[in-house]
This record gives C-alpha cells, sequence and structure tokens, in this order.
C-alpha cells in the first residue's frame, strides 16, 4: 500500500507526463465535442448541414453486411461527382418508391449518363435488386471511416438498462470527484492557516 501511494505521488509530481496526459485528455475531450457538435447540427438541420463536410451516420439494416453491421456508426464526407466510382460506398436520401425519404448506404454498382445528368445505381450487399437509379443531389457523401469503438458504446447506449445504469455509474464518479476536489482545497485553506 505505500509502495502504490509513493508511485502515485510520483506520478502526479512528474510534470512531462502530467502535459502528455493533459495532451491526450484534451485531444479525446475536443474529438467527443466536436462529434457531439456534428451530430447536433445534423439533427437539427435534418441531414442538410455538415462540419468541415463530414457527416455522421448510423447503419439501421442489414442490408451491407459483412462490411457494416447494424448500429455501425459511419463517418462521409461530401465529395466532388467526378470523385465517386463503382464500387465507393454511399449514403444518400431515397426519393422513389419503398426507399423514399429514407437515408440509405450502399455501394455504387453503376454510373451512367442519361441526357447529360449523370446517375447512381446503388445496391446493398445482401440485396438481390438493385436501388432506383439517383442523382448527386441526393448524396450526402462518400464513406470514409466506420468506427467500432462509437459503434460499441452506440449499441451500449441504445439499451436503456445500460444507460441508466451507465449514466447513474458517471454520475457517482463525476460526484466524488466534486466532493474530493472540495475536501482537498478545504484541507489546503486550513493548512494555509
Amino acid at each position: 500500500m505505500k509502495k502504490l501511494k509513493e508511485l502515485k505521488r510520483k506520478i502526479s509530481e512528474n510534470k512531462a507526463l502530467n502535459i502528455i496526459l493533459g495532451i491526450i485528455k484534451f485531444i479525446i475531450y475536443a474529438f467527443l465535442i466536436l462529434l457531439l457538435v456534428t451530430i447536433l447540427v445534423q439533427k437539427i438541420s435534418q441531414n442538410k448541414k455538415t462540419i468541415g463536410g463530414f457527416m455522421v451516420f448510423t447503419v439501421a439494416s442489414e442490408s451491407m453486411v459483412p462490411e457494416y453491421k447494424v448500429g455501425n456508426i459511419l463517418f462521409t464526407k461530401k465529395v466532388p461527382e467526378e470523385d465517386l466510382k463503382v464500387g465507393d460506398n454511399i449514403t444518400y436520401l431515397g426519393m422513389e418508391g419503398r426507399m423514399a425519404n429514407l437515408v440509405i448506404t450502399h455501394k455504387i454498382v453503376k454510373i451512367e449518363k442519361e441526357n447529360g445528368v449523370t446517375k447512381f445505381t446503388t445496391k446493398g450487399l445482401q440485396n438481390i435488386i438493385p436501388d432506383p437509379p439517383i442523382v448527386y443531389d441526393q448524396i450526402y457523401g462518400k464513406v470514409v471511416y466506420k468506427t467500432a469503438i462509437l459503434s460499441y458504446v452506440a449499441k451500449v447506449i441504445n439499451n436503456k438498462i445500460v444507460y441508466y445504469v451507465s449514466f447513474i455509474v458517471i454520475g457517482l464518479i463525476v460526484s466524488i470527484e466534486v466532493v474530493s476536489a472540495i475536501f482537498a482545497s478545504r484541507r489546503e485553506d486550513g493548512a494555509d492557516e
């Protein structure tokens, strides 16, 4: 026990280590805040605004298994029309039939020009029939990244019991930290007198 306290003291007094830990914490917090802002902007604007050209979507069906599973979180980036090619995974807004008003992430299987307009045909990996052709204006972006960690967090948060238990545990940890900081502050004040 004495060795553990000594180790904690040495770590807390190591300025270089504290700076490195501070930078790591800052990067993590900045990323989480940026992600939260991106998601809020998308929700408020109904997927009409981006942050730095990026948007975040959650996979809702099994049409792209094994590449994407239900609950995976995907980052898409708006790219110029000429940069899209067969084989790219894109997220778009469906406009016809059973896909009307649905946000869909599928693979481009065909690109063709018709009367000067480029039309993209997409298909889910598990689907037999391709989707109706779409135009560039329907495309939110090309999938550039799938995050496993945030996908796992999203799955956990979507479970109501786990969500509330996590909320309570995090609340308790924050409360303990605040109370500890208050008592430490009072001890320092008492020592100064």
